[in-house]
């Protein structure tokens, strides 16, 4: 209805019957149509289009502005909707999750009762995929726990998420709210593990979303001692960083990815360039600093301070 509007100087409610409209949908219709700013009436039973590029932006930026709304209340919202019948975690301390929807709300629960800082591992996982694509605002939206204190995570990803086309504008996003990250190679799961509470989320059968629940204290401080552990061993990571010590630029990124045990694929993506070249400049790099392997090379780059 709304192109054939857009295809005539004004039309009446009569015009629109005519043309195959039920009368009452034309009711109903046209005043949201006006609401929305994209017709405005002549008189009773008449209308006129709004010039599409200007009502067109200006509906869209509503609606934009009303899902950040939307998106911004969320976490307040999850927390009234957790605590509306109390806590009622599993008597053994474990709770299986079945869905994405599971895992989020109990990943929500999580941060809720968290203190100052979450520790977290991040594989290519289906819970992980998801938040991958969530728009950006999202991830550019701090942490908070229900006495509204600010959250900030330290969180090591497995090097195949470097492959993900938007993985350098999110980690820049989460960065921005002060969460910090590293890189390193087979992470066996995702987790988000606070001093009381563990999230664990793996790919189950099927690509199918599972996950786990701990609140055990000492499940927990287990899995805790994990994501340290792989943190510790994990290479550091400055999305787009250009820092050049005593090699250049690209030549630095190539060992920050070595470093983090990245492909020369991976590599080759990340920069923009050909794999050959990138296999040429390994290979430099590598004589430079008197290496034999790849991971040597990493080694040997960090203690020098180069990455």
């Amino acid at each position: 209805m709304y192109m054939m509007i857009l295809d005539v100087p004004s039309i009446t409610h009569n015009e629109l019957v005519r043309r195959g409209f039920d009368s009452d949908y034309v009711k109903s219709t046209m005043p949201m149509f006006m609401r929305r700013g994209l017709v405005r009436q002549l008189a009773e039973g008449v209308w006129e289009a709004i010039p599409p590029n200007i009502a067109l932006p200006a509906f869209a930026a509503r609606l934009e502005e009303y899902a950040s709304t939307i998106r911004s209340s969320t976490p307040a919202l999850t927390r009234t909707y957790s605590r509306r019948e109390g806590p009622k975690p599993d008597p053994s301390g474990y709770e299986r999750l079945n869905s994405l929807d599971e895992i989020a709300l109990a990943t929500q629960r999580l941060l809720s009762s968290a203190g100052r800082n979450v520790h977290g591992l991040r594989n290519g996982s289906p819970y992980t995929r998801y938040l991958l694509g969530l728009p950006t605002d999202f991830h550019a939206t701090a942490l908070r726990n229900d006495q509204g204190e600010q959250v900030v995570g330290r969180v090591t990803l497995d090097t195949e998420l470097l492959n993900d086309p938007g993985i350098n504008e999110v980690l820049a996003a989460r960065a921005s709210t002060g969460e910090e990250h590293r890189f390193a190679a087979s992470l066996p799961f995702s987790a988000l593990v606070s001093e009381r509470m563990a999230v664990i989320d793996i790919d189950g059968p099927g690509g199918v979303a599972m996950g786990l629940v701990i609140e055990s204290s000492y499940a927990a401080a287990a899995v805790r001692r994990v994501a340290e552990s792989a943190w510790r061993a994990a290479s550091p990571w400055q999305v787009g960083s250009n820092r050049p010590p005593t090699v250049d630029a690209r030549d630095h990124r190539i060992l920050q990815l070595l470093a983090a045990g990245a492909t020369d694929s991976t590599i080759a993506r990340q920069l923009n360039i050909s794999q050959r070249t990138v296999e040429r400049r390994v290979r430099a790099v590598m004589d430079r600093l008197g290496a034999d392997t790849r991971f040597q090379a990493g080694v040997l780059a960090g203690k020098a301070g180069l990455i």
